[in-house]
């Protein structure tokens, strides 16, 4: 038991280590490499011990060499996994030769870019916002009529035909429609974003990004009108509502993050690859039904799956804890809302480093 409790926090470093050196084609024997053990043998175990924590262990009292088995094979299983991922996705930056200073460069020039040219994703919005109603004869009406109307589908079919019972129905299933409605919007469009934008793209230099900025920016007005439409509901079927319900303000930027990072990698890799957006819409139509937006996941689903699914899948956490905020009272989830966050950040840098990378040989592929 002392050799396995001691194994424990070395095999996912030595497994990460040994694949990074692979990888890299480095020397074991390198004194640099042998570093990189030391920073994945600390960073591997802070995480797992921070998971660990997080999922309700006392990590000042626990103790490895009495701690069960089951919990000996998760920590490996995760600690090892988490260690194949970090080596691949650092290899990869290195070998891409993508250094610090690039980074912090691009950082830079991310924030100038952005105080720059959001004047103009304001000025597009609002075009593009006009253009839609401009020859519809009910004009902004329709904004409305179309969340309300598949509220109304949806409610009689999930809370009638499959009855459902959880309480506040209709705004339960409205609150999970407008806030899939926004990220899924947001995604199907960035795949041909620079593709749909060919006459802008091929005569002026605009960051690509600024055009999935201004496309989310019309989505998040329609998704606020919506809300609008939630708040006489909440008057209507008498909710109590709470200071809790502030909680939305946290959770509606973390939405926008986290769909802003998952559409500018998707922009990229839209460029080069012409069925993406087919791929795209089946995985998103797979992907509504594991979020929980015509019903409450962690209930309707066995458990451990249902709880699993709507902490892992972040749309339905952000769905499930506005629901929780907004119609039960409930007390937001800061930790995993935390971390959506930080993660919904990365995307961001990730696709936006991309794009600068990248953007020069746009207009020769489209």
């Amino acid at each position: 038991m002392f050799v396995i409790s001691i194994t424990m926090f070395f095999i996912a470093p030595l497994t990460a280590w040994k694949l990074h050196s692979r990888l890299r084609r480095d020397s074991i024997k390198n004194k640099k490499n042998i570093w990189t053990l030391v920073i994945y043998f600390i960073t591997l175990n802070v995480v797992t011990f921070a998971v660990s924590s997080y999922r309700g262990i006392d990590m000042l009292k626990w103790n490895p060499f009495t701690t069960t088995l089951s919990y000996r094979i998760k920590y490996i299983v995760f600690s090892t996994g988490l260690g194949v991922v970090v080596a691949c996705v650092s290899c990869w930056f290195l070998n891409k030769g993508i250094t610090a200073p690039e980074v912090k460069r691009y950082f830079v020039r991310f924030f100038h870019d952005m105080r720059k040219y959001f004047p103009y994703a304001v000025r597009s919005a609002k075009a593009d916002l006009k253009a839609e109603v401009t020859n519809s004869f009910l004009d902004w009406l329709w904004w409305l009529i179309e969340p309300v109307c598949m509220m109304l589908i949806y409610t009689v079919m999930f809370g009638v035909v499959f009855d459902a019972a959880e309480l506040y129905f209709p705004i339960f299933i409205f609150i999970g429609i407008t806030m899939w409605s926004f990220f899924t919007r947001g995604v199907t469009s960035s795949v041909e974003m620079v593709r749909a934008n060919r006459g802008v793209v091929t005569r002026i230099y605009l960051p690509k990004y600024i055009l999935l900025v201004s496309k989310l920016m019309v989505n998040a007005f329609k998704m606020l009108v919506s809300f609008a439409v939630i708040a006489v509901m909440l008057v209507i079927f008498r909710v109590r509502i709470t200071g809790s319900v502030l909680g939305l303000l946290p959770i509606l930027l973390v939405l926008f993050l986290f769909t802003f990072g998952v559409g500018s990698i998707l922009m990229h890799y839209g460029v080069y690859v012409n069925d993406l957006s087919y791929i795209t819409g089946i995985l998103l139509t797979m992907m509504m039904y594991l979020t929980g937006t015509f019903y409450d996941i962690a209930k309707r689903i066995p458990a451990p799956f249902g709880p699993l699914l709507e902490r892992g899948n972040p749309v339905a956490f952000l769905i499930a804890e506005m629901r929780k905020v907004v119609l039960y009272e409930g007390v937001l989830d800061w930790n995993l809302l935390l971390l959506w966050g930080v993660i919904s950040v990365l995307l961001i840098g990730i696709g936006v480093f991309t794009i600068y990378r990248n953007e020069n040989s746009y207009v020769k592929v489209i």
